[in-house]
């Protein structure tokens, strides 16, 4: 099974004018499952469209689920999720409209989907921010909520999903919550658990401060010309012997690249 994760920034395009070309992209990275962070569902800046179920379909995805983290446009205008789109919605559900949030699309049937809140920092900092021309510019962002999306699948295996905060120690006690949290799928379903996506932190510091195991090297920030990594697939110390790093193309598709391992 290749696992892949990628923080997608809704897809856009780093050629100036020019529409992303996903499916040529999901081709060339050739994964079982995906997990995708910063991905849109009938959000203007994204032409409107269902971002999770095309990709699954583009992939040849049996599931997928998307977990809406705002309301709106992320960095804009944008309110908290309600209390009844708090869950999982699935190729099963009628997808709420204009949301922002995480999503994984799977080859390999999901047995079960899960969601933890995870919170969000009180305050934002000034980020660099891919602009439409694929250049970064200084952007004040405020913090939005943050989610963990996991999908206990068939083969044994639990991939769950990530973005945490850009804050710093937001982004660590979010990162120990998720770890908790793993621990207890692990013992309830009898599986095995994958940990994958964009950390928001840099230098390896989620090793250093779990015991999880880092099964991908690659840098990935700013996809051009990486120079650092705040995306990561961490797996327990009794499986990280099963994964093998797969080095990913360079894709005209977000800020970040894409990271990958075969288990």
């Amino acid at each position: 099974m290749r696992i892949t994760s990628w923080n997608f920034l809704h897809g856009q395009s780093l050629k100036a004018g020019e529409k992303a070309d996903i499916s040529g992209a999901l081709a060339l990275l050739e994964c079982d499952l995906l997990a995708l962070q910063e991905i849109d569902l009938h959000l203007e800046r994204s032409g409107n469209s269902g971002q999770p179920s095309d990709i699954a379909a583009a992939m040849g995805a049996v599931d997928w689920g998307f977990a809406p983290t705002v309301h709106g446009t992320p960095g804009f205008d944008w309110k908290k999720v309600s209390p009844e789109n708090q869950k999982v919605f699935t190729g099963r559900d009628s997808a709420p409209q204009g949301y922002y949030g995480i999503a994984i699309a799977s080859k390999v049937p999901v047995k079960h989907w899960l969601r933890l809140e995870l919170g969000k920092a009180w305050i934002g900092l000034p980020l660099l921010v891919a602009n439409e021309k694929g250049k970064v510019a200084p952007f004040y962002v405020k913090d939005e909520p943050r989610v963990a999306l996991a999908a206990v699948l068939e083969n044994g295996w639990t991939v769950i999903n990530v973005h945490l905060s850009f804050v710093p120690l937001v982004n660590l006690f979010q990162l120990l919550k998720v770890t908790r949290w793993a621990k207890q799928v692990e013992r309830q379903y009898g599986t095995k658990i994958a940990l994958v996506g964009d950390f928001n932190l840099p230098w390896g510091i989620p090793t250093r401060v779990t015991r999880w195991k880092r099964a991908t090297q690659a840098l990935t920030y700013p996809s051009w010309k990486p120079a650092i990594s705040f995306d990561y697939i961490l797996l327990r110390a009794s499986t990280i012997e099963s994964a093998k790093e797969v080095l990913t193309p360079g894709l005209s598709i977000s800020d970040h690249k894409a990271i990958s391992v075969d288990i």
